[in-house]
This record gives structure tokens, sequence and C-alpha cells, in this order.
């Protein structure tokens, strides 16, 4: 169709004790008054009874706490952030005022984990969020790792097994309408030129609603 071109950038697991014998020599000689002599044993004491059986000790069963997102990602009919997916996260608004720094840099779920798994509905990819500095996941790191990793490139043969003809054309609407928002010359022919992107297999379903647990680490995207 004249006008309608899709680009791709380049092709990128039981024992019983005896009793000691008497024996004359182990009694000593008999008087008219004195008693006999306890007699003695040739050997040592006997040990600890072979019946007596020991038990491991048990521990009652540990309590884990279920994982919780933070409130900023959870998914909502009125979500807390305005996330155009298609925009980096430094454009993200709230419905509250601001977004402070140290909120962003809060741990993504509680108790903190070191990844966090995302998967989107309809896309053949996941996304896997992993802590940009310390050690556990940000509620920044979930948001900047879901915008880049959907600004990955499709290639042409992801592009083709798409399930139809109207997927495909609907992909390529979604990618024409987000280089077409570009109002900078310079960079609407750059958008344009990198071609289709992961974010455009969403179709145009690009508001962010937020993230479902299905899992200890890992979550569902939702957008609208």
């Amino acid at each position: 169709m004249p006008g309608k071109h899709v680009r791709f950038a380049p092709t990128t697991k039981v024992q019983s004790l005896g009793t000691p014998a008497l024996s004359a020599s182990s009694l000593s000689p008999a008087s008219s008054s004195a008693p006999l002599t306890p007699p003695t044993y040739a050997g040592a004491l006997p040990g600890p009874s072979p019946y007596v059986v020991s038990f491991p000790t048990t521990r009652p069963p540990e309590v884990v706490a279920p994982v919780r997102l933070h409130a900023l990602l959870q998914a909502s009919s009125s979500p807390a952030l305005n996330f155009d997916l298609t925009l980096p996260p430094s454009t993200i608004t709230s419905h509250h005022q601001g977004i402070p720094q140290r909120v962003l840099a809060e741990p993504a779920t509680k108790p903190a984990l070191p990844s966090l798994t995302i998967v989107v509905p309809y896309l053949p990819w996941t996304i896997t969020v992993r802590p940009s500095r310390g050690t556990f996941v940000t509620v920044i790191d979930v948001l900047e790792t879901v915008y880049n990793k959907l600004r990955t490139n499709v290639s042409a043969q992801e592009y083709h097994a798409l399930p139809s003809e109207k997927d495909k054309r609907r992909v390529t609407s979604a990618y024409e309408q987000r280089y077409r928002r570009i109002r900078s010359s310079r960079e609407y022919e750059d958008e344009k030129r990198r071609g289709v992107r992961r974010v455009d297999f969403l179709m145009g379903y690009t508001r962010f609603m937020g993230i479902s647990l299905r899992g200890p680490d890992v979550g569902v995207l939702t957008t609208s």
C-alpha cells in the first residue's frame, strides 16, 4: 500500500545383660563373726542401655509472608501512575502530589526481591527486572526496565510470526502512530527509521494499568 512501510532493525533448570558369676575366690574367707564381703566385678560397669531411642529435634515449618507489590505498581482500574509505555519514565505523572525520588527508590515488593519477572499478555517475551544498584528491585527499576525492554526492535521473523494479517496491520498502525506523534523532524525521521518495536505489539494499548502478582516473583503487566 503506498506510504505504508514497516522497517526493522538488523536481526540481532532385645539384648540382656548377664548376671556376674560369683566364685569362691571372689568372697572373703568366712569367719564366725564377719559377714560376707560384697563381690567384685572384673569388668567395667555397663554403658548406656542399647534400648534408649533418641528422636531428632524437629523445627516448626517456617512461615513465609506473602509478597506484596508497592502501591505505585499495583494493578487497578485507576492506577496510581499516569504512564504511557511508549514514553520514557521521566514523563510519568501521578494523581498524587508528585513522585519523590526516595519513593521511586523504595523496594518494588515487600519483602524486597533480588529479581522480578513480568509477563505481558499477548506478547511472546517476558521481562526480567534486576536491581540497577543495591541488592533489591526498586520501583524505578521496574518502570525503567519495562520501558527499555519494550523499546527493543522487532525482527522481520518476529513480525511475520504474528498470527494473522489483521494483527500485522494493527502492529503497523501502532508503529506509525507512535513515530508520527513526534514533533521534532529529526527525531521523527530517526524513530521512523528504527522501525517496529515490541511496544507496537501492544497494538495501541500502551497505558500502564499496573501489575498483578501471579507468584512470589512473577507479575503480569496490565495495559489499556
